[in-house]
Formats: structure tokens, sequence, C-alpha cells
């Protein structure tokens, strides 16, 4: 199956009693996901920051209902990323396969895999305006945070299909935090073949058990969290010996990690990679470190929260 017949069959089987102009946002967005998730395709993306540019091989396919995709760097050689339903494996060479349990391969766009429910808490998403995009029409389509301090999103989607063609991450101001890019695709008609190998292969079918290390107790709480984000447990961890407490907090599409360790006199910093932030304060007997997507000020309030 072509592109075309690719667009064609969305629309018939998903869309057609919809007109361009009667589609909402949050219809959009679902036709996003399903355009992904439910067709077998090849494609390159790339992942821009900064002072950084990634570029990556990406397969899909769906086998008997079950999904099953690879992602492959391609500028580097080293790991591959393959899934099967919930279960990710890390393939490096000469190195037995490490498998975790995950229903998405985190180097892939969360928002394409969250449920749609969960991400209505957290956005409202208004449609824009269309335009031109690798020489095919793009409808805009605008996700602004309900709170404070997470990132916003606006997604280009193909006109006929919904498939995501780029994906800006921004801050309140909508400065570009992040741009992900799809830059090459090909639609099958069937499971590419690269994933037909990959389905059969023997791999581990359970994960695996990762040591974990111990914390010891410590009277540390975290005394604040953002609007929408809960503590979640940290599964498979391995703790350097040097941190005092950690925390993992989650809304449902992103997470943040709050690390204390003991004072190393240094100063307070704050940058930003991409869409994550880094945010370091120094206290008299302790360290707090924050990383995650979110805003500098939020960092620096949970930060500030640990007593």
């Amino acid at each position: 199956m072509g592109w075309k017949g690719l667009s064609s069959a969305l629309i018939i089987l998903c869309y057609s009693s919809l007109s361009f102009a009667e589609v909402s946002g949050w219809e959009w967005f679902e036709r996003s996901q399903s355009s992904v998730r439910q067709y077998n395709f090849e494609a390159s993306f790339v992942v821009i920051k900064p002072n950084q540019v990634d570029s990556y091989r990406w397969i899909h396919g769906v086998q008997d209902n079950s999904e099953i995709e690879q992602l492959m760097p391609l500028e580097q050689s080293g790991v591959e990323i393959l899934r099967r339903d919930q279960m990710v494996y890390y393939i490096a060479p000469e190195k037995a396969p490490l498998a975790t349990s995950s229903s998405t391969i985190k180097e892939l766009p969360a928002l394409l895999y969250r449920d749609i429910e969960s991400i209505k808490t957290l956005y409202d998403a208004v449609p824009g305006g269309a335009t031109q995009l690798s020489g095919r029409s793009a409808q805009l389509l605008r996700l602004t945070p309900l709170q404070n301090g997470r990132p916003g999103y606006w997604l280009w989607l193909d006109s006929q299909t919904g498939f995501p063609l780029k994906i800006d991450t921004l801050t309140v101001q909508n400065e570009v935090l992040e741009r992900w890019v799809i830059t090459h695709i090909l639609p099958h008609a069937t499971l590419p073949e690269a994933l037909s190998i990959a389905a059969s292969a023997e791999l581990p079918a359970a994960a695996e058990t990762m040591p974990t290390v111990a914390l010891p107790e410590t009277p540390l709480q975290l005394s604040w969290l953002p609007e929408g984000y809960q503590e979640v447990s940290v599964t498979s961890a391995m703790v350097p010996q040097q941190v005092l407490e950690q925390w993992l907090l989650s809304d449902g599409l992103h997470q943040v990690s709050v690390f204390v360790q003991h004072s190393a006199s240094l100063p307070a910093q704050a940058f930003r990679d991409g869409a994550t932030t880094i945010f370091v304060m120094p206290n008299k007997q302790f360290d707090v470190t924050v990383i995650g997507p979110v805003s500098i000020e939020t960092a620096r309030q949970i930060a500030e929260s640990v007593r």
C-alpha cells in the first residue's frame, strides 16, 4: 500500500463523516496517534536541540494485533532498540539483550503513545491553520498546557492521514526548546521485512531484574509537587552510593527525577538540554538536583521543597 492508499484507508475507515473544518483538536490528536500505531511503515526523523542533532531510522508494524517497532540511530553505532508490545529490548553488539517492561520506546515522542484521556487532563488541543511541509499539506495542532511549568507542543500533522510530520516542544513564551521532524517515510502493505525477522527472534521472555541499592533512611521529604504530578516508585534503579534520597515524579506524560546528595560546595546551576531542565541547588548540608521537562522556575520550587 502506498502513501496515497494509506491516506485513503485512514480517511474512509475512521473519518469519512467529518469534513476538514469539522475535525476538533482532540480528533486531530486521536487521528495522529492512530496513524502511528495502526500501520506498517519505515521512517527517518531527526531530533534538533540548540547544540545537537540526532537522527534515527524508525520501523513500525502490526502483526496479529500486536505492535512491533525498531529504532536505530543513524549517525552512531551502538544500541538498537526493539519493542514487541509490552517489552522493550536494548540490543548491542556482542552483548546479551537487555529486556525491560514498557509499552513505549522513550526515544520516541511520548505524546504519540500515552492514553489520550490522561493527556486531556494536562492540555487543551486547538487546531491551527494548514501549511505546506515537505511537499504535503499539514495541519497545525497546538497543545496548550493547563498548568504553568509544563511544556507546550505544536504538532504539524499530515492533513489527510494525521501522521505527525513535525513536533515542536515549547516554553510558555512559545520559544522552541526541541524539534522532532520526519525526513522520510515509506508505508508498507504488510509487516516490513526487518520486523518480520525481529518478530521471530529469540529474546528474553521477561524483564531482567536489575540490582537495586537500598538508600539509608533519612528525614528528608519532598513537601511540594507541581500541579498534576504524583510521586511514583523507582523500579530497577541502580542508585549511586553518594545519593542520599531520590524521588521520581510523573504527570502521566512527563517524568521528573529529584536527587539529594552530600554537599559538594558547588554554585547553583540551571540550564536546559532541549526540553529537559537540569537544576542544581546547593545547601549547607546537601545538594538537590532536579532533572526533567519542566521550567527552570518549577525545578527551583521542587528543589526548595526538600526538607
